[in-house]
């Protein structure tokens, strides 16, 4: 700049409340008045910015981050829900399926017995029973086997062959 440049001044009108911010930071930074206002009009006039559009800018890019935090947040909310909620199927389909079974076993040991068979046939009904369970095992087994390959969101393993040693 000139020595013309630097001595000549012009006047501008501001808010009263700008002023005294403008007042208020050239003193916390140790500044006259004039090289605050001169440095802040350089800094937005050489890189063609409009201080105005600045500060919506930025309060967009804010709320970008705050969006893509929350999306984040809600996946992982979700990935643990899906977790529970898994645990909680499970025993509810455990729960209904050995009802059924248990169920189907009554009736075909009421329906093959006897009254008298029926007082005296404590070791047939056992042998009976462990032979449900054991169908109760197999059966829930299928189920869930099932129900982990077509889970929602869960990634399909991928099967590597193994290599002959």
């Amino acid at each position: 700049m000139s020595k013309l440049e630097k001595t000549s001044t012009t006047s501008a009108r501001l808010n009263a409340v700008t002023h005294h911010l403008l007042a208020k930071e050239a003193k916390r930074l140790g500044l006259s008045a004039i090289d605050y206002l001169d440095a802040a009009v350089n800094y937005f006039g050489t890189r063609g910015l409009n201080p105005v559009e600045i500060e919506a800018r930025e309060g967009a890019l804010i709320m970008q981050d705050i969006k893509r935090l929350g999306d984040r947040i809600f996946g992982y909310m979700q990935e643990q829900e899906r977790g529970l909620l898994s645990v909680m199927l499970e025993e509810l389909i455990r729960s209904r399926v050995t009802i059924d079974r248990v169920l189907r076993m009554e009736e075909i040991v009421l329906s093959t017995c006897k009254d008298e068979e029926l007082r005296n046939g404590k070791s047939k009904l056992k042998a009976l029973r462990e032979q449900n369970e054991g169908a109760i095992t197999n059966q829930l087994k299928l189920i869930f086997d099932s129900a982990k390959e077509i889970a929602p969101g869960k990634k399909k393993k991928l099967e590597h062959p193994k290599a002959d040693a």
